[in-house]
């Protein structure tokens, strides 16, 4: 964009990430800002927590750049390389799963009670590995 940025040309460049957020499943993002003296220019990506009840239970990432281009560019890319919001999802319930399945078995949770979780966990694993986007069965 250049050395003479407008708060304009700043806008027209950060207000679309909301929206990019959004279309990987994050939800309530927000883009801000920061300069600082002597410290630099950064870019701050916030979203909710999946699953929280709460508005301030929010995930950040922050992108620090030489220039606004820099840091822009740092703060989109990132954004395209996050999982689509069907796999976010899938990797989210994995995640839990596993979680509860060390619970169980640290608790000593009967193992015909543990077998199905687990056989699922092996499934979703399996198919994990195995998609492979754009193609067909």
């Amino acid at each position: 964009m250049g050395d003479r940025l407008t708060i304009k040309d700043i806008y027209i460049a950060i207000n679309p990430l909301p929206a990019a957020l959004s279309a990987k499943g994050k939800t309530e993002p927000e883009v801000a800002l920061h300069l600082e003296a002597n410290a630099g220019i950064s870019i701050l990506l916030t979203w909710r927590k999946r699953h929280s009840v709460h508005s301030y239970d929010r995930e950040y990432k922050t992108f620090f750049g030489d220039s606004f281009d820099h840091a822009l560019e740092k703060a989109a890319a990132f954004i395209g390389e996050l999982p689509s919001e069907k796999q976010a999802r899938l990797h989210d319930f994995m995640a839990s799963l596993g979680k509860l399945i060390d619970a169980g078995k640290s608790d000593g949770i009967d193992i015909d009670y543990m077998n199905p979780l687990i056989d699922t966990m092996k499934r979703l694993s399996e198919n994990v590995i195995t998609f492979q986007p754009g193609k067909t069965p």
